[in-house]
């Protein structure tokens, strides 16, 4: 206890540096388990971050998750010269292309993920006259505009950058009711971390709260997993409440497993790939197209900078499909994307309402097979040879 008069003058205007039971003073002791605390929590945000990066690693979720990415990136690493043609787009563009090689080379083909080239493609380029062309897929299931973008500023250019991009677009791939933002595609949960931040944060990140929550969802394995770790959660009281019979599990619908199917019979595929498209369709926002125009747009201007001619093909979509659209929705878009495309060293070609592709060229409502691939690539190769015929050309300004 303090004795002195100037001591207990001292502590009765510090109060807290006396302990409340003892009366003894308080030493650092405080300090220390704050720092120990601090210590500990670093090496648990740390280990967390080392452990989900060794299960990225050996987990390749190709479907669902960013395996599918990491093999294109490696493969396009890996390329011992710069392609002739890149492909960018989704689904639409990965199917078509690796069915048509299966019915060239069935016999030594690989699946769908691993499959980074066209030899179709190559095969057509080079009865047209291209010289030992080579075809590069950097096509991505569910690949947005907003990825597409990311691929093109991130991989095409210097030494690796291609004469051409061939990108097959869709409706899909400018509102999809499955994706918040274009903050929460795999591409981007992927591809942008905090090296390469200040490069997209203003454009996928407009606000400085989402610019904060970015960095520190990168810095905090707490914080950032913070939706999953939640998840878990309540996934473990719902189960303590089926267990005490406080209530019936409720019927969900299992997203993971919906959508394209890579097998099974005709009917259940049409049927799924309707359901499919009418929940994507679903309250179709004309921020987000208007948005992902504007990725359309920033992609287009990245291949003039790095001099690489584009060839955007609006991909055939069956009846059914275009049916589910809202009503005049199709029309503007097309118009939209023909207005971005109106520029020298970009070519439009429009397959999207085509009568040339039938019920039978198509493996659902969406995704070509490799008949109605075939169809497509007598549009294709005529103008990538009109591109590189109008780049060789002498200009007609002074």
């Amino acid at each position: 206890m303090p004795t002195s008069t100037a001591e207990k003058q001292k502590y009765s205007q510090h109060p807290e540096m006396l302990d409340a039971q003892s009366g003894k003073r308080k030493g650092p002791g405080w300090a220390r388990s704050v720092a120990w605390a601090l210590v500990i929590f670093s090496a648990i945000n740390v280990g967390l971050w080392n452990l989900e990066g060794r299960n990225k690693a050996n987990a390749n979720d190709v479907f669902h998750g960013t395996g599918s990415i990491d093999l294109a990136v490696n493969a396009y690493k890996a390329l011992p010269e710069k392609p002739t043609v890149t492909l960018l787009g989704s689904s639409l563009i990965m199917f078509p292309f690796w069915s048509m090689d299966i019915a060239l080379d069935r016999k030594n083909m690989i699946d769908i993920f691993h499959h980074h080239r066209s030899a179709a493609l190559e095969q057509k380029m080079q009865e047209a006259g291209f010289h030992k062309p080579t075809v590069f897929s950097f096509a991505v299931f569910g690949e947005m505009v907003s990825d597409a973008y990311i691929y093109a500023n991130e991989f095409l250019k210097g030494e690796k950058k291609p004469e051409f991009i061939v990108y097959g677009i869709a409706p899909r791939d400018f509102s999809d009711a499955d994706l918040s933002s274009p903050m929460t595609t795999n591409t981007f949960k992927r591809l942008v971390n905090l090296g390469n931040f200040p490069t997209y944060s203003d454009l996928y990140l407009p606000s400085l709260q989402e610019k904060l929550d970015f960095v520190l969802g990168r810095l905090c394995y707490f914080y950032g997993h913070r939706w999953r770790l939640q998840q878990e959660s309540n996934k473990v009281l719902e189960k303590a409440y089926i267990l005490t019979g406080v209530h019936e599990e409720e019927k969900k619908i299992d997203f993971a497993n919906a959508g394209f199917m890579l097998f099974g019979g005709e009917k259940e595929r049409w049927k799924s790939s309707e359901e499919e498209y009418q929940r994507r369709y679903k309250n179709m926002s004309e921020k987000e197209i208007e948005g992902q125009m504007n990725f359309l747009k920033r992609l287009l201007e990245v291949a003039r900078k790095n001099q690489i001619k584009v060839v955007v093909l609006n991909m055939p979509l069956a009846e059914m499909n275009r049916k589910i659209l809202p009503p005049g929705f199709y029309a503007k878009f097309k118009q939209e994307i023909a207005a971005a495309c109106a520029q020298p060293g970009v070519k439009f070609v429009d397959l999207g309402e085509s009568t040339e592709f039938k019920h039978d060229d198509f493996w659902d409502t969406a995704h070509l097979g490799p008949t109605g691939g075939m169809k497509l690539l007598p549009h294709l190769v005529p103008a990538l040879q009109e591109l590189r015929l109008e780049a060789t050309e002498p200009s007609t300004t002074k």
